[in-house]
Parts: C-alpha cells; sequence; structure tokens
C-alpha cells in the first residue's frame, strides 16, 4: 500500500499574498486547474485508490480534475484539513482556509 499526499493545485488565494489570503472560498486558477491536469496524466488513479479530501475548494476541484472518469472512492473530511484546526484552540485561520459546510461539497 502506498500512501501519496498531495496538496491542491494553485489556488487564487496565493496570486497576491499576503492581501490574498483573505478571500474566502478561493478557487483554483486556470494555472491550478492545468497542474491538477498534469497531476492525473503523471499519477492516473485507478478504482482500487482512494482520495481523502479536505472540504475546501480548490481541493474538491483538484480532486476532481484529478479523478475525472475514475470510479475511485473519495472521501470528504475536515481531518485533512489546513492548519489542523480546533488542535490549537485559540488560533484562527485564515478566510481562505475556511471549510466548506457539508451542504456545498
Amino acid at each position: 500500500m502506498q500512501i501519496i499526499f498531495i496538496r491542491h493545485g494553485q489556488g487564487e488565494h496565493t496570486l497576491n499574498i499576503p492581501q490574498s489570503l483573505h478571500i474566502y472560498d478561493p478557487a483554483l486558477t486556470n494555472m491550478g486547474m492545468m497542474q491538477a491536469i498534469g497531476l492525473a496524466e503523471e499519477m492516473p488513479l485507478n478504482e482500487d485508490d482512494i482520495l481523502i479530501v479536505s472540504p475546501l475548494r480548490r481541493t474538491l476541484q483538484t480532486a476532481e480534475i484529478w479523478s475525472h472518469k475514475i470510479l475511485c472512492r473519495k472521501i470528504t473530511t475536515p481531518i485533512v484539513s489546513p492548519r489542523i484546526f480546533p488542535q490549537i484552540p485559540k488560533a484562527k485561520t485564515l478566510p481562505c482556509d475556511k471549510l466548506l459546510e457539508k451542504e456545498r461539497y
């Protein structure tokens, strides 16, 4: 068994740091979409693979592009989310890392 950790493709929140870190729910840029397509070409998935994805738009978009037309299992969970909150109780996440509500993913 292999475990491979992949982040997302380039997101809108990285285009004008630090101001862009305050974008709520940033999507992938065109470059990020191309990176996800490249990932699919370089590391193709199969039906036996399992994707575990954080509930952020850019990670869901990356997973969707990577797994396009592949009937692999996909699990969305905040356990693999950025900044591993709420493990640091008094810390606050940036708007770009605010998790989507379950109804949205």
